[in-house]
C-alpha cells in the first residue's frame, strides 16, 4: 500500500474559514457558520478561522480559545502580569488591578456585544507550524505530536495551501486501527 499524503487528508485553503486580519471577531464567527455548511458529514466542524493579510498569505489563527479571551480582555493573563512586575510595579498593585477588573458587574450579554467589535488581530494566534503536501502522514503525526498542535498549514513551494487538522488525522489512524486485528495486523 502506498503511504498517505498530508495532501490526501488536508482541507484545501478555499474549503476552510478565512478572514483579513482587520476584521471583527463578529465577522469571523459568521465566515466560520458558513465554511461549516459546507462541510461534508465525514468532515469535523473547524475550531479556527485563519487569518489572512492583506496580500492573502496566512498570519495567523483565531482559535475557540482566542474568541472567548476576547470576552473579557481586561483579565490579566500570566504573559500580561510578568510584563507589569518587570515594570517594577508591585504584585500587591497587580493583584490589586485585577481584583478591581473581576468585581465589575458584566452579563454575558455585554460581554459579547464589546467581543464582537474586537479586531481578529488582537485575539488571533501567529501560525508558524507548517508541514509540505507532500509529506507523509507519519512526519505530520511527528509535528503535531512535538508541538502540541492542533493542526498544521500545509505548503507547496512555501504557499499555504490547506490546512491539517488533528481531528481529520485522528480519524485516518483510528481506521486504520480498528482495521487491524488485536495484534495490530490487518485482518484478512
Amino acid at each position: 500500500m502506498k503511504p498517505r499524503k498530508v495532501k490526501d487528508l488536508m482541507l484545501s485553503l478555499q474549503a476552510y474559514a478565512t478572514v483579513p486580519s482587520s476584521a471583527t471577531i463578529r465577522e469571523a464567527l459568521v465566515a466560520l457558520s458558513k465554511a461549516q455548511l459546507g462541510l461534508t458529514y465525514d468532515r469535523h466542524h473547524h475550531r479556527a478561522v485563519l487569518v489572512l493579510d492583506g496580500t492573502g498569505r496566512v498570519v495567523g489563527k483565531l482559535t475557540h480559545w482566542g474568541m472567548l479571551r476576547s470576552l473579557e480582555p481586561r483579565l490579566f493573563g500570566q504573559v500580561e502580569r510578568e510584563m507589569l512586575s518587570r515594570s517594577n510595579l508591585s504584585r500587591d498593585f497587580i493583584e490589586s488591578l485585577q481584583s478591581r477588573h473581576r468585581g465589575l458587574p458584566h452579563t454575558l450579554q455585554a460581554m459579547c456585544q464589546e467581543a464582537a467589535r474586537v479586531m481578529v488581530k488582537d485575539a488571533m494566534v501567529p501560525v508558524r507550524e507548517s508541514i509540505d503536501a507532500e509529506s507523509e502522514l507519519t512526519e505530520a503525526i511527528g509535528k503535531m505530536v512535538l508541538g502540541r498542535c492542533q493542526s498544521l498549514l500545509v505548503t507547496r513551494s512555501d504557499e499555504v495551501v490547506g490546512i491539517l487538522r488533528l481531528s481529520d488525522l485522528f480519524e485516518e489512524v483510528a481506521d486504520l486501527i480498528r482495521g487491524g486485528g488485536a495484534d495490530g495486523r490487518a485482518k484478512t
